[in-house]
């Protein structure tokens, strides 16, 4: 029944652009896409909060419909602070009852919803997050607050911002709900009880499944900059990234029809990424702004994770490290055919210690071990 729609959704899309480069607030109703949704074939939920001592703790709710196998999925991974690698667990959990409601967002208001599993639950409030997991050998609680979202002055806007009308005919979409939450966090593992605050990253996919091949990647730096971006195989020779850059001068987003290319022709992107030195070196551009980005991560601290295809969640299909750094290079020009002017430039995750504490992932066929696992 959403094909006939499709007319609709591009109209919407394309006065939403309109908007965007005239700088004014969204024409219509804008529907709250990080809730869950109904038609989706599969809908994934994913916080990394990044702890004071360097670690990360990541926690993955996700559940794909009508899964042959493995459709229910909550994993919690923790990454400590280098030094106390052997304190480190991924435990995954395939729950039989899983629960989520309401079904649908809301338009032009933030739709609190709750996903409940047999171990645990995720709470979505329209601030604040709750996490309660209650598993063999682990209990845990994570509050995030102080929501930041990713667009300050548009928060229900992720990184499709225009594209969003189009999600419901898309393979596969990614929303951002907060930049950096605070959090609190509480675990007892092993018969050890940490306790722990920290800084959170909180996004969903929903679509169709995951791609055959993608390159993710996520870091806090100094002063309240912040990095996302995420893209790889889109459709069968076509290649998208979803990119944004925060800092407090600049607040920088790249989508396609810019940041995408169809076969050998994408004059707007080049990406380069080798699994087996841990390296992403990309960059995106309009006709006024470039941003390029390195990112590399020590290749044995990558941790493998399972990802929602069509049939299920595929054990080990991606692989992440919470030991990126990432240097990104902002430059900027006046006019399509004038020289690029340096504007910015640094590194991002790397805490006050010096502690690399990006996040760097490589996914499907883009990942060496998950060809060689799953060819």
């Amino acid at each position: 029944m959403r094909w006939p729609l499709l007319p609709i959704a591009l109209v919407k899309s394309l006065i939403a652009h309109i908007c965007v480069l005239l700088d004014v607030a969204p024409v219509g109703g804008v529907l709250d896409d990080f809730a869950p949704h109904a038609l989706s074939g599969f809908e994934g939920y994913y916080s990394r909060t990044l702890l004071d001592d360097g670690g990360t703790l990541a926690i993955i709710f996700c559940w794909v419909k009508n899964a042959k196998r493995r459709g229910n999925l909550v994993c919690v991974s923790y990454a400590p602070a280098p030094g106390k690698e052997a304190t480190g667990f991924t435990h995954e959990f395939y729950p039989d009852h899983f629960e989520v409601s309401p079904q649908d967002g809301n338009v032009n208001a933030p739709t609190p919803f709750r996903a409940a599993a047999d171990i645990g639950s995720m709470n979505v409030g329209t601030d604040i997050v709750d996490y309660s997991i209650d598993a063999p050998n682990l209990k845990l609680t994570l509050t995030l607050t102080n929501r930041q979202p990713w667009s300050a002055a548009h928060p229900l806007l992720g990184p499709m911002g225009p594209l969003a009308p189009l999600s419901p005919y898309l393979p596969l979409n990614w929303h951002i709900h907060t930049t950096s939450s605070d959090a609190a966090l509480t675990f007892t593992h092993d018969g050890h009880i940490h306790r722990a605050h920290g800084t959170s990253h909180f996004e969903k996919n929903w679509g169709t499944s995951f791609p055959g091949g993608w390159l993710w990647c996520q870091a806090f730096g100094a002063e309240g900059r912040y990095l996302a971006f995420a893209g790889g195989e889109a459709l069968p020779g076509v290649q998208a990234f979803l990119v944004g850059y925060r800092s407090p001068k600049y607040k920088w987003d790249f989508r396609p029809p810019f940041a995408a290319g169809l076969f050998v022709l994408s004059p707007f992107v080049n990406v380069r990424h080798d699994s087996r030195e841990g390296l992403v070196e990309l960059e995106v551009r309009t006709l006024f702004r470039r941003l390029r980005i390195v990112a590399r991560a020590p290749p044995d601290s990558f941790v493998g994770l399972p990802a929602p295809m069509r049939e299920g969640h595929v054990r080990r299909f991606c692989f992440e490290s919470f030991r990126a750094t990432v240097w990104t290079e902002l430059s900027a020009r006046r006019l399509p055919w004038g020289e690029w002017t340096h504007v910015e430039e640094g590194y991002l995750g790397i805490n006050e210690e010096g502690v690399p504490c990006g996040a760097l992932e490589f996914g499907g066929s883009y990942y060496h071990q998950a060809k060689q696992e799953h060819p």
